[in-house]
């Protein structure tokens, strides 16, 4: 059996770890076994292959969570490189989750997030719901409650042009620099943008979406990892965005807009200009995990 998990568009904007939205390209796919014990291969972008690789952990921890003893033999044909801000590890540990299930036979899709939210702790520190939630439904989804699960998804089509430059902000480090409080202004700053946010979003107005593509919350602290941050960002407004932000904890940004092609461009020039080499390109909302 094959499993495919797309990339992410984590925190989107003002939806620090509530927001995420899951985007057509690109994607992890794992090929599983029923096996005695945990076996992984690897091939694609390189990420570890033992008991540490995420796709391990969450399909131990569903085991776990069953009382089920045994294994899966896993092929990981890892397409999202990691550390990009594009939910590698998400993507990642719930193909490891799925996995299990369907050896397990398990379809509740608690579970499966349980299991899959391990293998976002072990990679950055916090079970943090806002790339596996999207990887696994597809579409934008709204995290309302991860324990009991309670998840909201618009069946919004959006594109979005993205931009992934050669440096790496790794997740855990991009959460250390997060403050423990925020300004009152800047959390009722964000509770607007977000309530907003998800309006535009149900109307698919474009325009409105790209100005609301902002943070109060994290983007502050983590932009002094992102020097690069504010210029890409005017080169991708000044090509006719909408709105433009970082995706995840970064390093990779989107924008949304009209002639998003361009837009693209923009971004990568930018960066080249700074001496760093970047892939970019358009895709679209994507559909969540499935299975064949």
């Amino acid at each position: 059996m094959k499993v495919y998990a797309p990339a992410t568009i984590a925190n989107f904007g003002p939806g620090f770890d509530v927001f995420g939205m899951a985007i057509e390209k690109p994607g992890d796919e794992v090929v599983v076994k029923e096996c005695d014990n945990f076996r992984i291969e690897v091939i694609g972008h390189k990420v570890p292959a033992d008991g540490s690789n995420v796709a391990v952990v969450a399909a131990k921890a569903l085991f776990k969570l069953l009382g089920e003893e045994g294994g899966v033999y896993m092929k990981l044909k890892k397409g999202i490189r990691p550390k990009s801000g594009l939910g590698s590890s998400g993507a990642s540990s719930l193909a490891g989750a799925v996995a299990a299930a369907k050896v397990l036979g398990v379809e509740d899709d608690e579970l499966i997030i349980r299991a899959a939210l391990e293998g976002e702790r072990a990679a950055s520190g916090s079970p943090h719901g806002d790339n596996v939630i999207p990887s696994y439904y597809g579409g934008f989804t709204i995290i309302e409650s991860i324990s009991p699960l309670r998840v909201h998804r618009i069946d919004v089509e959006l594109k979005v042009a993205v931009v992934l430059p050669e440096v790496e902000v790794p997740t855990s480090e991009a959460r250390k620099v997060l403050p423990e409080k925020v300004p009152l202004k800047d959390a009722v700053k964000n509770l607007a943008m977000a309530s907003s946010l998800v309006l535009a979003l149900r109307e698919e107005d474009i325009e409105t979406i790209g100005r609301l593509l902002d943070d109060r919350l994290a983007l502050p602290y983590r932009k002094k990892l992102m020097p690069w941050f504010d210029k890409v960002r005017e080169a991708a407004l000044n090509a006719g965005a909408y709105g433009v932000t970082v995706s995840g904890s970064g390093p990779a940004m989107f924008a949304v807009g009209e002639n998003l092609r361009e837009v693209a461009k923009a971004m990568g020039e930018a960066f080249e200009e700074m001496g760093i080499r970047a892939e970019y390109w358009v895709t679209k909302t994507g559909r969540g995990a499935k299975w064949f």
